[in-house]
């Protein structure tokens, strides 16, 4: 069944005018609202996204051209049989809903009516912004009783932090290296003021423990001659690989872990670096464009009901790329899935990280040659506005 602007409204009628608003770090979700429609192959998104809210507790509707909002799955399919033009696909960065329960927006008309229908699920009131900050790069977080921004330094040179402070209802302006295009590309707030930073160093070492393991076992003679070839292949795979991205890393002139790590401290957070990111760089005048053959920085954060986590993001080709098969990775103890569940355990069960594909791969192309991931194409809802 489609859910109509006028259905969420009579669902909403005892919404809060002042709700208890929790903050872009992890949180309770009501929903997300996606809007790709690029490539008949992005359907698989949505439903990958609506299945997993399902199961853990959270809504996906889906929004393009018409006014209304669509939960319903095979009416969803139904605006992809044939590829029409409508919103762009990086709904977090169309429109932001503020503490304040204000959906803020850029005054580009076709931005104004998604605005209008993120507003419509939370009985908010949208408005113009002047120097609107892409929601891909801030996050409201939780401090005590107060809500504080992240933003992107780079959004400070357009604003001072008064007017942010005044703009999007929070006590505090922390501004954040800019180590990618956006914040959503190497940060990702969790709850309890922790903050999960992308540092390349781990991603080379655990690339490092992979070729070392490979190679133990192939020593260990525990293995036929096709295994042993299969292994050597990945090994030598890997090791190119490392090469490519150990040289990316050094001659990058982005800002480092250890620099946005420094900030989140002094400001009172707890840096978390998990190994987030594979990527080469572009060079030119004055930063590097990063392009992304995998990134797990860019998710969507769910908290359940038992206050435990759910992570969702993005899945990249570099296992089926590198022959890292489930059987290889038993034997080595590695694959790029098992490098992020591995270091999110203290924080994020094993079963409760979800990996979002798409059909043939659609995710991993989004990434390297959009740029952007699962978190750039959800703008969230938080339950919070629904007590």
């Amino acid at each position: 069944m489609s859910i109509t602007i006028n259905n969420i409204n009579n669902c909403n009628i005892n919404c809060r005018k002042k709700p208890a608003f929790k903050g872009y770090d992890a949180r309770p979700l009501n929903s997300v609202v996606m809007t790709i429609n690029d490539n008949p192959e992005s359907f698989e998104i949505i439903k990958q996204m609506s299945d997993i809210g399902q199961k853990e507790g959270f809504k996906v509707y889906f929004t393009n051209q018409t006014n209304k909002l669509y939960a319903n799955l095979d009416t969803i399919k139904k605006f992809f049989k044939i590829c029409t033009s409508g919103f762009s696909k990086w709904a977090q960065d169309m429109a932001v809903l503020t503490p304040e329960n204000r959906v803020l927006q850029d005054s580009i008309r076709i931005d104004a009516d998604f605005a209008r229908r993120v507003a419509s699920l939370t009985k908010g009131k949208y408005t113009d912004c002047d120097n609107f900050i892409e929601g891909g790069n801030l996050f409201f977080v939780k401090n005590g009783n107060k809500e504080e921004l992240f933003v992107g330094e780079n959004e400070l040179l357009k604003n001072s932090a008064d007017y942010l402070k005044q703009k999007y209802g929070v006590s505090k302006v922390i501004p954040l290296p800019q180590a990618d295009f956006h914040l959503d590309m190497f940060i990702r707030p969790l709850d309890n003021k922790r903050v999960l930073v992308a540092d390349d160093r781990l991603t080379i070492k655990e690339i490092k423990k992979a070729i070392s393991n490979a190679g133990k076992y192939i020593a260990s003679k525990q293995c036929t001659k096709a295994e042993i070839k299969e292994l050597g292949e990945v090994k030598n795979s890997l090791k190119l690989l490392l090469k490519d991205f150990e040289k990316d890393v050094k001659k990058g002139k982005n800002p480092k872990a250890d620099e946005i790590a420094a900030i989140l401290k002094d400001n009172g957070y707890s840096p978390i670096f998990i190994p987030g990111r594979v990527y080469y760089a572009i060079p030119d005048k004055h930063k590097d464009d990063l392009v992304h053959y995998l990134n797990y920085m860019n998710a969507v954060v769910h908290q359940k009901n038992d206050g435990s986590l759910v992570f969702v993001t993005n899945k990249s080709n570099l296992n089926k790329d590198y022959g890292l098969t489930p059987e290889i990775s038993e034997k080595i103890d590695f694959d790029f899935e098992k490098m992020l569940t591995k270091s999110l355990e203290p924080y994020v069960k094993k079963d409760d990280v979800y990996f979002i594909e798409g059909n043939n791969g659609k995710m991993a192309e989004l990434l390297e040659h959009e740029g952007g991931g699962i978190h750039c194409m959800c703008n969230e809802i938080p339950a919070e506005f629904f007590k």
